[in-house]
This record gives C-alpha cells, sequence and structure tokens, in this order.
C-alpha cells in the first residue's frame, strides 16, 4: 500500500506540475472568491441522483448474485467512492465489493465482477452522450474520433469476453490439471474464479441488462448537469454538449493510476478539454477546483458518516486486499 501511494503521488505531482505551470494563481483566487455560490444548490440534486441511480443499477448487477433492494446499496457504494478519495489506485472498488460482501454474507469475488462491469456500463453510457454531442459540436480535437473507435472496441471486446467467460465457464476445471499446485490451493482459484464470473450474468438477463443501460445514461446525464452547474458557479458558461465532451475527456484521464481521489489527473484532463473550447487558463483551473473539491467533499462526509455508522475502520479496510 505504501508503495502505491508513493508511485500514486509521483503521478499526481507531475501531471499538477503540468496543469499549474505558468498560471496566474491571482487571477484564479479572485475567481474563486467572486463565485455564483447559487448554482452549487441545483449540484446537490444531480450529484445526489447519480448515486441514487449507480445505486439502482447495482442492484440490477448484482441479480445474479444476490436480490437486493437500491437503498441496501447505498451506503455501500458511498464507502466505495470515499475509499477512492483515501487509497491510490481506485482501491474503493475493492473496498466497496468488501464491505458488500461482509454486510450481506455475498460473494466479494462476484461483487467485485460486477463492480468491474459497472465500469464497463459507464464507459457505455459517456460514449453514447458523447456520439449525440459530436453531432452538434463543430469544434473537437482531431484526437477524439481515434479515442471514440478505441473506447468502443475496448467496451465491446470487454463485454464480447464477459460473455465467453459466462458460456464457457465449465471449463475453468482445466485448472485441476495443472501439476505442482496442490489440491486444495486449485480447488478454492476455480471456486473464486467461478464466483468472479458470476457476477458477469446479468448480461444474458436481457431485461435486466437494458435496466443497466438505462440507469448508466441516468448516471451520466446526472453528471453532466452537475458540471454544467459548478462551472456556473465560476462563471463560465459552455453549452450542454460541450460539457460532455469535457467530461468525457476528464473521465478518460482519471483512468490513470494517480494518488488517492485522482488528484492531478482530474485536473490535467478537464483543464486541457476546457482550453480547447476557449476558457481561459485560470478559469478552467479554478473549475476544476470547485468541480473536484465538491465531488471529494461530497462522498467523503457521507461516506465517513456510514464507516462509523457501520462500524468499519481504516484497519479493516486496508487488509482488504
Amino acid at each position: 500500500m505504501k508503495k502505491r501511494i508513493i508511485l500514486g503521488i509521483l503521478i499526481s505531482v507531475f501531471f499538477l506540475f503540468l496543469v499549474l505551470r505558468n498560471i496566474n494563481f491571482k487571477n484564479v483566487i479572485q475567481i474563486v472568491a467572486n463565485g455564483e455560490y447559487l448554482w452549487m444548490l441545483p449540484c446537490l440534486v444531480t450529484y445526489a441522483l447519480s448515486f441514487v441511480f449507480r445505486s439502482i443499477r447495482w442492484k440490477y448487477l448484482l441479480l445474479p448474485v444476490k436480490k437486493f433492494k437500491a437503498k441496501q446499496l447505498f451506503s455501500s457504494l458511498i464507502m466505495g467512492f470515499a475509499a477512492n478519495c483515501i487509497f491510490p489506485f481506485r482501491f474503493g472498488e475493492i473496498v466497496r465489493a468488501y464491505i458488500v460482501g461482509k454486510k450481506h454474507n455475498v460473494s466479494k469475488s462476484a461483487s467485485l465482477a460486477t463492480i468491474v462491469l459497472e465500469r464497463i456500463m459507464d464507459g457505455v453510457g459517456i460514449l453514447f452522450l458523447l456520439g449525440i454531442a459530436l453531432l452538434y459540436l463543430e469544434k473537437i480535437p482531431p484526437w477524439t474520433k481515434k479515442v471514440v473507435v478505441i473506447a468502443i472496441l475496448l467496451f465491446i471486446g470487454s463485454l464480447v469476453f464477459a460473455g465467453i467467460l459466462i458460456v464457457k465457464k465449465h471449463f475453468i476445471d482445466w485448472l485441476k490439471k495443472i501439476p505442482l499446485l496442490k489440491y486444495e490451493l486449485k480447488e478454492k482459484i476455480i471456486s473464486k474464479i467461478k464466483k468472479f464470473i458470476t457476477g458477469f450474468e446479468v448480461i444474458t438477463n436481457v431485461k435486466g441488462f437494458i435496466m443497466v443501460i438505462v440507469f448508466s445514461l441516468c448516471v451520466w446525464i446526472c453528471e453532466t448537469f452537475n458540471m454544467y452547474f459548478l462551472i456556473k458557479v465560476m462563471g463560465v458558461h459552455l453549452s450542454f454538449f460541450t460539457i460532455i465532451f469535457v467530461l468525457f475527456a476528464t473521465v478518460i484521464g482519471v483512468t490513470i493510476p494517480a494518488a488517492p481521489g485522482s488528484i492531478g489527473t482530474f485536473e490535467f484532463f478537464f483543464v486541457a478539454s476546457m482550453m480547447f473550447f476557449g476558457v481561459t487558463k485560470e478559469n478552467a483551473v479554478a473549475s476544476a477546483l470547485m468541480i473536484h473539491s465538491f465531488g471529494i467533499i461530497f462522498v467523503m462526509v457521507l461516506g465517513v458518516y456510514f464507516f462509523f455508522k457501520e462500524g468499519i475502520s481504516y484497519k479493516e479496510i486496508a487488509s482488504a486486499e
């Protein structure tokens, strides 16, 4: 964990250096001080809704494992996002699988698989919105089409791979033939893999998978509105379709392993995409700080509350891996 933290910090420092060099900090402070903070009120609604929709989506993803109500999953979801603000390399995803497994007595491997599938569906949701946005945006970076094509191929490939695993999962038994491994260890590995594959099985349920797609779109529509309102706090006014593109670029950026909370990578990709559409660097940096701080404070306040309520300690989470 210490090595991960150090590496994550180094990556974050590098991206922060890129985004903060040659910047007028006095202007950034003035922009923040003169912000129109009433715009934060609708942000609270849209951001909270995005987590409600995430909880409902996770309920459908978990159907092959166990039936849940969305409200049963909300606290685990928030705690996972809060853990991402504490631990590097998106370790919060493992934390979330650990918590829901412990609380509801379900396979942690299967829970983790649903979170992996959730990340794939996040990609599908934002790409769908981006496809609509590109129809209305006249000015887009030349690399966009290549990135979109690669992303689509990756997500389709991931879903196809998951489908193959489900159909062919009985072939995992070939692991039993591997020499030098003790029988008990082989059985444990095979059991873990089969439970993990179970977490993908929602894609074989047409109705359930359609609902996952629908709520993925709902999540990213809320995320777009959240960003749309928050940049208005800093006096920046861009179209809804432009914000979809900025959100897409930022999402691509935060997939890079970094310090807890994706500090540095978030700011760099957000600022770079905002500047492409004519926003000054100072306004873009002020907006990045506002959006990132808002998100971190929101999940940390709720996350800490649920950690105390559930009686889960930092030491227990750190040993979850």
